[in-house]
């Protein structure tokens, strides 16, 4: 009973995991087994002759790929096997009904696929899947956050202060004044031709200039 309730909040990250499985789970449960299996990433030959940062053993490694075992220590090379050995982990798990999430993964890459089938898996197989699934759940923690800070925080709209811009226009608007023309005043033809209208013609003089009046005596009057 009380080793029941010390894995409860376990059981319910796990359960948390498997509702909430995406298709990213591969890069976050391959890095959390690295951590787990090689965090120092060192090139040294295990007792049982793993090798790389995934501790691969020489029959797992030639199950995958053609290339010399001693590639499991570069880091290129090992990221490939993994790659494909995670999937095939994965798919035999689909195809057996059994759920790939990253608990069940982490168990067969560490004791095998066919006693997680069986479900005859070793007590330190299990708490190695406990390790990577925490591991996991930790990534995943740390890429929500970093997520979440890279967003631009967008203001807050308030009435307190109100600034009320305005646009200007590239393409000042244009006026046009339009001053009518001068009216037609309407010709009416009869059957006689208009009488001829004498021209009248008036002129206006202005000047500033002073004129001097002269006057003269005509010749009848002074008889």
């Amino acid at each position: 009973m009380n080793r029941l309730l010390t894995r409860l909040p376990f059981l319910l990250i796990l359960l948390a995991f498997t509702i909430n499985a995406r298709a990213d789970d591969r890069w976050e449960t391959l890095r959390a087994i690295n951590w787990v299996e090689n965090p120092t990433n060192h090139t040294r030959i295990g007792r049982f002759g793993e090798l790389g940062p995934y501790q691969f053993r020489p029959t797992t490694w030639r199950m995958h790929t053609k290339r010399p075992f001693s590639q499991a220590a570069q880091r290129e090379a090992a990221d490939e096997v993994a790659v494909i050995h995670y999937e095939w982990i994965k798919q035999s798990l689909e195809n057996a009904g059994v759920d790939a999430n990253p608990f069940n993964i982490a168990m067969a890459w560490n004791s095998g696929v066919g006693n997680v089938l069986r479900g005859k898996v070793p007590s330190v197989a299990y708490n190695y899947a406990e390790r990577v699934t925490n591991l996991v759940h930790t990534f995943k923690q740390n890429t929500m956050a970093a997520n979440a800070s890279a967003q631009p925080v967008q203001p807050k709209a308030s009435l307190a202060k109100a600034v009320v811009t305005f646009a200007v226009l590239h393409n000042t608007p244009k006026f046009e004044i339009l001053v009518p023309e001068d009216p037609v005043e309407p010709v009416v033809y009869t059957d006689h031709e208009p009488a001829p209208v004498e021209p009248s013609h008036r002129f206006t003089f202005t000047t500033t200039a002073t004129l001097t009046p002269r006057f003269s005596v005509l010749p009848g009057l002074l008889n």
